[in-house]
Protein backbone atom coordinates (compact mmCIF):
# COMPACT_ATOMS: atom_id res chain seq x y z
CA UNK A 1 0.00 0.00 0.00
CA UNK A 2 1.77 3.22 -0.74
CA UNK A 3 2.49 5.76 1.85
CA UNK A 4 0.89 9.58 1.59
CA UNK A 5 3.35 12.49 2.58
CA UNK A 6 1.75 15.61 3.49
CA UNK A 7 4.00 18.89 3.94
CA UNK A 8 3.76 20.44 6.78
CA UNK A 9 4.11 23.66 4.58
CA UNK A 10 1.33 22.38 2.52
CA UNK A 11 -1.12 22.60 5.09
CA UNK A 12 -3.54 26.03 4.46
CA UNK A 13 -1.36 28.14 7.53
CA UNK A 14 -4.07 30.78 9.38
CA UNK A 15 -4.01 33.54 11.83
CA UNK A 16 -7.80 34.00 12.47
CA UNK A 17 -9.90 36.81 13.85
CA UNK A 18 -9.05 35.26 17.15
CA UNK A 19 -5.54 37.22 17.21
CA UNK A 20 -7.39 40.35 17.22
CA UNK A 21 -9.18 38.94 20.46
CA UNK A 22 -6.11 38.26 22.61
CA UNK A 23 -6.35 41.58 24.78
CA UNK A 24 -9.35 40.60 25.49
CA UNK A 25 -7.67 37.30 27.30
CA UNK A 26 -5.50 38.68 29.62
CA UNK A 27 -4.59 35.45 31.35
CA UNK A 28 -2.86 35.18 28.30
CA UNK A 29 -0.70 38.14 27.86
CA UNK A 30 -0.14 37.65 31.64
CA UNK A 31 1.28 34.27 30.86
CA UNK A 32 3.48 35.44 27.79
CA UNK A 33 4.76 38.33 29.85
CA UNK A 34 5.96 36.34 32.94
CA UNK A 35 7.34 33.80 30.72
CA UNK A 36 9.57 36.00 28.89
CA UNK A 37 10.27 37.89 31.91
CA UNK A 38 11.52 34.89 33.35
CA UNK A 39 13.18 33.43 30.39
CA UNK A 40 13.93 35.80 27.57
CA UNK A 41 15.54 34.46 24.44
CA UNK A 42 14.80 31.81 25.92
CA UNK A 43 11.58 31.64 24.49
CA UNK A 44 11.51 31.29 20.38
CA UNK A 45 7.87 30.99 20.27
CA UNK A 46 4.43 31.12 21.98
CA UNK A 47 1.74 29.73 19.89
CA UNK A 48 -2.25 29.55 20.09
CA UNK A 49 -3.86 26.60 18.88
CA UNK A 50 -7.21 24.50 19.20
CA UNK A 51 -10.56 25.89 19.59
CA UNK A 52 -9.12 29.40 20.20
CA UNK A 53 -7.17 29.41 17.08
CA UNK A 54 -10.35 28.50 15.27
CA UNK A 55 -12.36 31.37 17.02
CA UNK A 56 -14.99 28.41 18.34
CA UNK A 57 -16.43 29.58 22.27
CA UNK A 58 -15.95 26.34 24.64
CA UNK A 59 -19.81 25.44 25.57
CA UNK A 60 -22.05 27.73 27.81
CA UNK A 61 -18.19 30.08 28.71
CA UNK A 62 -18.42 32.39 25.78
CA UNK A 63 -14.99 32.14 25.95
CA UNK A 64 -12.57 29.40 23.72
CA UNK A 65 -10.28 27.34 25.01
CA UNK A 66 -6.36 28.13 25.22
CA UNK A 67 -4.53 25.57 24.27
CA UNK A 68 -0.92 27.16 24.07
CA UNK A 69 2.67 25.42 22.17
CA UNK A 70 5.48 27.33 23.91
CA UNK A 71 8.80 26.39 21.58
CA UNK A 72 11.48 27.45 23.82
CA UNK A 73 15.55 27.22 22.87
CA UNK A 74 16.06 24.02 25.53
CA UNK A 75 14.58 21.57 27.92
CA UNK A 76 17.12 22.02 30.61
CA UNK A 77 16.27 22.04 33.81
CA UNK A 78 17.44 25.06 34.35
CA UNK A 79 15.27 26.66 31.84
CA UNK A 80 11.83 24.54 32.96
CA UNK A 81 12.54 25.67 36.66
CA UNK A 82 12.68 29.12 35.44
CA UNK A 83 9.37 29.30 33.60
CA UNK A 84 7.79 27.36 36.78
CA UNK A 85 6.73 30.46 38.06
CA UNK A 86 4.01 31.53 35.15
CA UNK A 87 3.25 28.45 34.34
CA UNK A 88 2.16 27.50 37.97
CA UNK A 89 0.12 30.77 37.49
CA UNK A 90 -1.37 29.34 34.73
CA UNK A 91 -2.65 26.36 35.78
CA UNK A 92 -3.72 27.75 38.98
CA UNK A 93 -6.87 29.82 36.21
CA UNK A 94 -7.66 25.77 35.61
CA UNK A 95 -6.18 26.50 32.13
CA UNK A 96 -5.12 23.34 30.01
CA UNK A 97 -0.99 22.52 30.47
CA UNK A 98 1.01 24.43 27.67
CA UNK A 99 3.21 21.93 25.61
CA UNK A 100 6.93 22.36 26.30
CA UNK A 101 8.68 21.72 23.44
CA UNK A 102 12.30 23.04 21.07
CA UNK A 103 12.33 23.19 17.60
CA UNK A 104 14.36 19.48 17.92
CA UNK A 105 11.53 17.64 19.93
CA UNK A 106 8.74 19.24 17.95
CA UNK A 107 9.83 17.78 14.60
CA UNK A 108 11.30 14.60 16.32
CA UNK A 109 7.64 14.22 17.17
CA UNK A 110 5.93 14.13 13.57
CA UNK A 111 6.16 10.67 13.74
CA UNK A 112 4.27 10.06 16.91
CA UNK A 113 2.12 12.98 17.38
CA UNK A 114 0.59 13.17 13.68
CA UNK A 115 -2.57 14.63 14.63
CA UNK A 116 -1.58 17.38 17.27
CA UNK A 117 0.96 18.73 15.33
CA UNK A 118 -1.23 18.82 11.92
CA UNK A 119 -3.65 20.98 13.91
CA UNK A 120 -0.91 23.56 15.05
CA UNK A 121 0.25 23.98 11.50
CA UNK A 122 -2.99 23.74 9.93
CA UNK A 123 -4.49 26.65 11.86
CA UNK A 124 -2.53 28.65 14.74
CA UNK A 125 -2.23 32.34 15.83
CA UNK A 126 1.01 33.46 16.34
CA UNK A 127 1.07 35.44 20.04
CA UNK A 128 5.10 36.01 20.40
CA UNK A 129 8.28 35.13 18.48
CA UNK A 130 8.85 32.70 15.35
CA UNK A 131 7.10 29.55 14.82
CA UNK A 132 9.16 28.05 12.20
CA UNK A 133 5.77 25.71 10.72
CA UNK A 134 6.79 25.63 7.24
CA UNK A 135 10.47 23.69 8.40
CA UNK A 136 8.36 20.94 9.74
CA UNK A 137 8.73 17.58 7.90
CA UNK A 138 6.07 16.35 6.29
CA UNK A 139 3.60 13.92 8.13
CA UNK A 140 3.19 10.07 7.19
CA UNK A 141 -0.32 9.31 6.32
CA UNK A 142 0.07 5.52 7.83
CA UNK A 143 1.63 7.43 11.24
CA UNK A 144 -1.88 10.05 10.40
CA UNK A 145 -4.15 6.88 9.93
CA UNK A 146 -2.79 4.91 13.24
CA UNK A 147 -2.82 7.43 15.93
CA UNK A 148 -6.41 8.31 14.41
CA UNK A 149 -7.40 4.38 14.76
CA UNK A 150 -5.77 4.35 18.08
CA UNK A 151 -7.19 7.83 19.52
CA UNK A 152 -10.46 6.86 18.27
CA UNK A 153 -10.81 3.15 19.93
CA UNK A 154 -9.28 4.61 23.13
CA UNK A 155 -11.78 7.56 23.45
CA UNK A 156 -14.40 4.90 22.39
CA UNK A 157 -13.60 2.78 25.36
CA UNK A 158 -13.46 5.82 28.38
CA UNK A 159 -17.12 7.12 26.47
CA UNK A 160 -18.26 3.21 27.04
CA UNK A 161 -16.69 3.37 30.95
CA UNK A 162 -18.73 6.62 31.47
CA UNK A 163 -21.76 5.08 30.51
CA UNK A 164 -21.05 2.26 33.01
CA UNK A 165 -20.41 4.27 35.97
CA UNK A 166 -22.62 6.95 35.03
CA UNK A 167 -25.91 4.38 36.06
CA UNK A 168 -27.94 5.63 33.63
CA UNK A 169 -28.44 9.05 34.98
CA UNK A 170 -29.64 11.65 32.46
CA UNK A 171 -27.32 13.98 33.96
CA UNK A 172 -24.29 12.63 34.17
CA UNK A 173 -24.88 11.33 30.45
CA UNK A 174 -25.41 14.67 29.12
CA UNK A 175 -22.16 15.69 31.14
CA UNK A 176 -20.65 13.21 29.01
CA UNK A 177 -21.42 13.92 25.68
CA UNK A 178 -20.80 17.55 26.11
CA UNK A 179 -17.14 16.80 27.47
CA UNK A 180 -16.70 14.27 24.63
CA UNK A 181 -17.95 16.17 21.66
CA UNK A 182 -14.88 18.17 21.10
CA UNK A 183 -12.81 15.38 21.59
CA UNK A 184 -14.29 13.43 18.68
CA UNK A 185 -14.60 16.89 16.81
CA UNK A 186 -10.20 17.15 17.22
CA UNK A 187 -10.10 13.64 15.59
CA UNK A 188 -12.40 13.49 13.10
CA UNK A 189 -10.97 16.48 11.79
CA UNK A 190 -7.53 14.47 12.23
CA UNK A 191 -9.14 11.51 10.09
CA UNK A 192 -10.33 14.17 7.44
CA UNK A 193 -6.87 14.84 6.48
CA UNK A 194 -6.31 11.30 5.56
CA UNK A 195 -8.47 12.09 2.40
CA UNK A 196 -5.91 13.88 -0.22
CA UNK A 197 -7.29 17.19 -1.15
CA UNK A 198 -9.85 17.11 1.67
CA UNK A 199 -10.55 20.59 2.99
CA UNK A 200 -10.92 20.44 6.56
CA UNK A 201 -13.52 22.82 8.12
CA UNK A 202 -12.45 24.85 11.31
CA UNK A 203 -16.49 24.52 13.09
CA UNK A 204 -16.05 21.57 15.01
CA UNK A 205 -19.62 20.49 14.09
CA UNK A 206 -18.22 21.16 10.26
CA UNK A 207 -15.80 19.01 10.58
CA UNK A 208 -17.84 16.50 12.20
CA UNK A 209 -20.53 16.69 9.07
CA UNK A 210 -17.88 16.60 6.33
CA UNK A 211 -16.59 13.45 8.18
CA UNK A 212 -19.43 11.54 8.24
CA UNK A 213 -20.05 12.44 4.44
CA UNK A 214 -16.99 10.61 3.95
CA UNK A 215 -17.62 7.87 6.08
CA UNK A 216 -21.23 7.35 5.35
CA UNK A 217 -22.25 8.31 8.74
CA UNK A 218 -25.86 9.83 9.25
CA UNK A 219 -24.40 13.37 11.20
CA UNK A 220 -28.06 14.55 12.93
CA UNK A 221 -26.80 13.06 16.08
CA UNK A 222 -23.38 15.20 16.47
CA UNK A 223 -25.63 18.06 15.29
CA UNK A 224 -28.06 17.06 18.24
CA UNK A 225 -25.23 16.96 20.59
CA UNK A 226 -23.47 20.02 19.32
CA UNK A 227 -27.12 21.46 20.36
CA UNK A 228 -27.25 20.09 23.97
CA UNK A 229 -23.43 21.86 24.40
CA UNK A 230 -24.61 25.11 23.53
CA UNK A 231 -27.70 25.07 25.80
CA UNK A 232 -30.26 24.28 23.26
CA UNK A 233 -33.11 21.85 22.38
CA UNK A 234 -32.89 18.13 21.36
CA UNK A 235 -36.18 16.68 20.51
CA UNK A 236 -34.52 13.29 22.08
CA UNK A 237 -33.95 12.31 25.35
CA UNK A 238 -30.18 12.44 26.32
CA UNK A 239 -30.19 8.32 27.04
CA UNK A 240 -31.40 7.79 23.64
CA UNK A 241 -29.52 10.73 22.44
CA UNK A 242 -26.72 9.24 24.20
CA UNK A 243 -27.43 5.29 22.55
CA UNK A 244 -27.15 7.30 18.91
CA UNK A 245 -24.10 9.03 19.58
CA UNK A 246 -21.99 5.58 20.60
CA UNK A 247 -23.60 3.90 17.66
CA UNK A 248 -21.89 6.47 15.48
CA UNK A 249 -18.21 6.71 17.25
CA UNK A 250 -18.64 3.09 17.03
CA UNK A 251 -18.71 3.05 13.13
CA UNK A 252 -16.44 5.79 12.49
CA UNK A 253 -13.91 3.54 14.24
CA UNK A 254 -14.43 1.12 11.19
CA UNK A 255 -14.46 3.76 8.92
CA UNK A 256 -10.75 5.11 9.38
CA UNK A 257 -9.25 1.87 7.68
CA UNK A 258 -11.14 2.59 4.57
CA UNK A 259 -10.29 6.28 4.40
CA UNK A 260 -6.46 4.92 3.51
CA UNK A 261 -7.69 2.88 0.93
CA UNK A 262 -9.75 5.11 -0.62
CA UNK A 263 -6.81 8.30 -0.52
CA UNK A 264 -4.45 5.57 -1.78
CA UNK A 265 -6.45 4.54 -4.59
CA UNK A 266 -5.27 5.37 -8.49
Amino acid sequence: MATERVSSSSLATTTTPAAADLPRRPELAAFVQQLVAALDERVLAVVLYGPAARGEEAAGTGEAELNVLVVLRDLELATLAAAGPALARWLKRGLPHPRLVTPETLAAAADVFPIELAEITERHVLVHGRFPHAELPAIDGEHLRLQCERELREKLMRLEEAYAASGGRERTLRQVLVASFPTFAALFRACLRLHTGTPVPPASIAAMESFCAHADIDPSVFVDVDRLRRGLAVEVSVPTLFARYHAAIVRAVGAVDRFVSRSNAP
